[in-house]
């Protein structure tokens, strides 16, 4: 209901963004309507809509705007660039934390935020990590993000293998590597099943395709999660 109630207030986007200060009218009317809501995730799962539907237009405009080389100049360019600067500075305000759960319940934040701290070591790795969690919050790109994180995994692999294996290719390596470390069989060989079908689901899904499937991002992420816990700790 929330995110309907955006999405009225967001079709009527087109008369803030010719006027010089257009973004301004649209900053205090959109201030107007978070005083509808008196809960903060309420208000969260507003401005969440309203930062995906501005994305969506600007994804949308890029690739047949004029001015797509100097795009200081195109007022939708500019419009949007603010838009969506404030609308994120909302959310910051009422989620300064990374809070995952108010958006999705079933996502284990407590795996992601030990996870943004044991990938310091693997800044390759945590700088994809980090991508798919932004997009994750901000609520967008979800086939994007699903790839940010197959790749998160695969360079950290690549790093602890000391190999350029991509990653349905690391099964025998990532076996070895945790045989060595005193890993049971039967983790192993969990871990190393699940690898290969997680490998063919972004195959399948997001790297060769676009079909992603709402209701499974959430597994996605704890499960990316959980495989790079196990495997750096």
């Amino acid at each position: 209901m929330i995110s309907d109630i955006a999405r009225e207030f967001m079709r009527g986007l087109v008369v803030y963004i010719r006027p010089a200060r257009g973004w301004l009218e649209f900053k205090d009317n959109l201030e107007g309507e978070l005083t509808n809501f008196t809960d903060g995730i309420d208000k969260l799962i507003y401005l969440y809509e309203v930062h995906k539907i501005l994305n969506y237009h600007l994804d949308e405009h890029i690739p047949r705007c004029r001015f797509k080389d100097n795009p200081e100049k195109c007022v939708i360019d500019s419009f949007c660039a603010r838009a969506i600067f404030f609308t994120e500075q909302e959310i910051s305000v009422l989620n300064p934390a990374y809070n995952f759960t108010i958006l999705h319940p079933n996502l284990n934040s407590e795996l992601v935020r030990d996870n943004l701290k044991i990938l310091n070591k693997f800044p390759e790795a945590a700088k994809l990590y980090q991508s798919a969690l932004n997009k994750l919050n901000e609520g967008r790109h979800e086939r994007n993000l699903l790839d940010d994180l197959r790749l998160s995994l695969e360079l950290l692999l690549k790093s602890l293998l000391s190999n350029n294996n991509s990653l349905e290719n690391q099964t025998k390596e990532i076996g070895a590597f945790l045989k060595s470390r005193g890993s049971s069989t039967e983790a192993r060989n969990m871990l190393t099943t699940l690898l290969n079908y997680y490998s063919k689901y972004q195959n399948n899904y997001i790297k060769h395709s676009d079909s992603v499937i709402k209701s499974e991002i959430e597994l996605v992420v704890n499960l990316t999660g959980a495989f790079i816990s196990f495997i750096i700790k």
